[in-house]
C-alpha cells in the first residue's frame, strides 16, 4: 500500500514478527508488524502498524531522521486501536511541544486545536477516508470522564486511517 497524506508520502516496505511492548505497556508480546516508510518535510521515519498476539493493536514510529528537536518523542508515543462492535476506533490525543526538546500528550483538545495541522477540515479528511470523527460519547457510547475526548471510528482491519491519525496528531505537531 502506497499513499500520500498531508504532505507525507507513505510506502509499505515490509512485514515481520517482533517481540514488543504494546501500547498498553505489556512487555514481550509476539507482534505482527507492518512497516511503512514515511518521507516529507525534510524528515523520514518508519511507521509501524502492530498487532500483538494478545489482541492489542497500535501504531508507533521508529528510526526517525529529522532536524526537529522534538520528533524523537514520537518513538515513545504509541496510539492504541480499540475494538467497538464490528468496528475499531482510535483516540485523537495530540503531542504538544514542551521545553526545548520534550513534548507531552494532550488528551482533551477542542477540534479546532486538533485540526490546526491539517490542510483540510478534519471531518472532511477522515470522512473521505471512511472514518467518522466525534467524541467517545458520540462514537462508542463512552460514559466516563473521557467521553468528551475526540476519536475516529472506522471499519475493522482498516490500516490507512489510524496511520493518518498518528501522522496528524503525533508527528505533525512535533515538526
Amino acid at each position: 500500500m502506497d499513499f500520500e497524506f498531508e504532505g507525507f508520502v507513505i510506502r509499505e516496505v515490509g512485514h515481520e514478527n517482533r517481540k514488543m511492548q504494546t501500547s498498553k505497556k505489556v512487555n514481550n508480546v509476539s507482534t505482527d508488524v507492518t512497516i511503512f516508510k514515511v518521507k516529507g518535510f525534510d524528515l523520514s521515519f518508519d511507521l509501524l502498524y502492530c498487532r500483538g498476539e494478545n489482541g492489542d493493536v497500535w501504531v508507533v514510529a521508529e528510526k526517525i531522521e529529522s532536524l526537529s528537536k522534538h520528533l524523537h518523542r514520537a518513538q515513545r508515543t504509541r496510539m492504541s486501536i480499540e475494538n467497538y462492535k464490528e468496528k475499531q476506533y482510535c483516540r485523537l490525543w495530540q503531542e504538544v511541544k514542551k521545553d526545548e526538546d520534550w513534548s507531552r500528550t494532550k488528551k482533551s483538545l477542542p477540534l479546532s486545536e486538533l485540526g490546526k495541522y491539517s490542510k483540510n477540515p478534519l471531518r472532511q479528511s477522515f470522512s473521505e477516508l471512511g472514518a467518522k470523527l466525534g467524541t467517545l460519547e458520540e462514537l462508542v457510547s463512552e460514559t466516563n470522564q473521557n467521553r468528551k475526548q475526540y476519536a475516529l471510528l472506522f471499519p475493522a482491519q482498516e490500516v490507512k486511517i489510524p496511520l493518518c491519525a498518528y501522522l496528524l496528531t503525533r508527528i505533525s505537531p512535533l515538526i
